[in-house]
């Protein structure tokens, strides 16, 4: 079994969503055989934003195009891969404005690409991705997930859609929320999600 691990914070030796999704790729290690994980830390590495003339390199092809470009579609390609291949997600997501972070954007619309990880068909959009496990670390510094607060969240609702235009359905929010506030405060929020990774992170 592979796994893709992917954080996407800025922070390092603070961050709650490496925290968690550290932990969760520490979960299934224990209660699997996995075999590798690919690790990609686009929080410090953060991949380009496409250009126009990337996305027309990626379509056309890279014939004649500067050596930026085709590095930056070899580079969505490998990503690409690395999702197809892997038998599980890991996404650590940190609430960033109300979203997500741009560099897990830019991540995601290197691999959001129609014909590649989905279709047009006269149905609608069809994920071309096989489902698979994805795990999401999802931090906020304040609360969401309540009746009042919930139509501010563009961060988890977006994750789960873009995900699910390529096929990933099966997806699972471990959620730690409130990490600046006085109540819970970052300590119990940790506290509270890595029990809930303890107990409930498996793959079936």
């Amino acid at each position: 079994m592979k796994l893709l691990h992917i954080d996407s914070s800025p922070f390092t030796t603070q961050s709650t969503s490496r925290l968690l999704s550290a932990a969760i790729v520490a979960q299934l290690q224990e209660k699997h055989r996995i075999q590798s994980v690919i690790y990609r830390d686009v929080g410090l590495t953060p991949p380009p934003h496409l250009t126009e003339a990337v996305f027309n390199a990626m379509r056309n092809g890279v014939e004649g195009y500067s050596d930026e470009v085709i590095h930056a579609v070899q580079a969505a390609n490998q990503a690409i891969e690395e999702l197809k291949i892997c038998d599980a997600l890991v996404i650590g997501a940190p609430m960033f404005n109300h979203s997500i972070v741009t560099n897990l954007k830019s991540w995601i619309d290197q691999v959001c690409q129609a014909g590649k990880t989905f279709a047009f068909t006269s149905q609608g959009a069809q994920g071309l991705i096989a489902d698979k496990p994805v795990f999401i670390a999802s931090t906020r510094g304040g609360i969401y997930a309540d009746a009042v607060h919930r139509a501010m969240d563009f961060q988890e609702p977006y994750l789960v859609s873009a995900l699910s235009l390529m096929g990933l359905k099966n997806v699972k929010i471990i959620r730690a929320e409130g990490v600046d506030k006085t109540h819970p405060g970052r300590s119990e929020a940790q506290r509270m999600a890595l029990e809930e990774i303890k107990n409930t992170v498996f793959i079936d």
